[in-house]
């Protein structure tokens, strides 16, 4: 499959998500929401190249929630560029898919800054990696809110490497937020 199928697929698949979680029922229109849609997104560089062996590999997240809305504070529209860098010492293209607990801080373009506890859970299927953030806000704006964070790629370069048929340096997801 071309590249720019797979991220025609997924870019589909965003906007459908997108509209669930902007369709869904009443509570999800409380005060206090943020609703983050596509074009938002958010990449991962893995520096070396994640394959099927274990190494020390330096992440670096580049997350960009651009097309946002909010009932509470309606100033916020974004949570523009942000760049975050982790080594983490035992990585591969495997363990990229294990379920595993996260931390994630979100900077809103009026200067607040949600930080967002929670388990990070990996479903890679068919031309598709959903990489989904289930947790609770821990600090800052919107404290005690519950979230989920999705992120939608091409998996063509995990799956090749999976089967220790590549490696994988990067990953570019279309990314939606919702707190509430």
């Amino acid at each position: 499959m071309k590249r720019n199928s797979v991220i025609g697929l997924v870019s589909a698949l965003a906007l459908a998500a997108a509209t669930v979680v902007a369709a869904g029922s009443p509570a999800q229109a409380a005060v206090g929401d943020i609703l983050c849609t596509t074009p938002s997104n958010d990449s991962s560089t893995y520096s070396p190249p994640l394959s099927l062996t274990p190494a020390s590999t330096t992440v670096t997240i580049t997350r960009d929630l651009n097309t946002c809305t909010s009932l509470s504070v309606p100033a916020i529209n974004s949570a523009p560029v942000t760049v975050s860098q982790v080594t983490i010492p035992s990585y591969s293209c495997l363990t990229l898919l294990n379920t595993a607990p996260t931390t994630i801080s979100f900077t809103w373009n009026n200067g607040a800054t949600t930080v967002v506890t929670g388990t990070r859970t990996v479903n890679l299927a068919a031309a598709v990696l959903t990489t989904t953030v289930t947790g609770t806000v821990t600090s800052g704006l919107f404290t005690g809110d519950t979230v989920v964070y999705q992120l939608l790629a091409p998996s063509t370069d995990i799956l090749a490497c999976t089967l220790g048929l590549g490696t994988v340096s990067r990953i570019d997801s279309i990314a939606t937020l919702t707190i509430n």
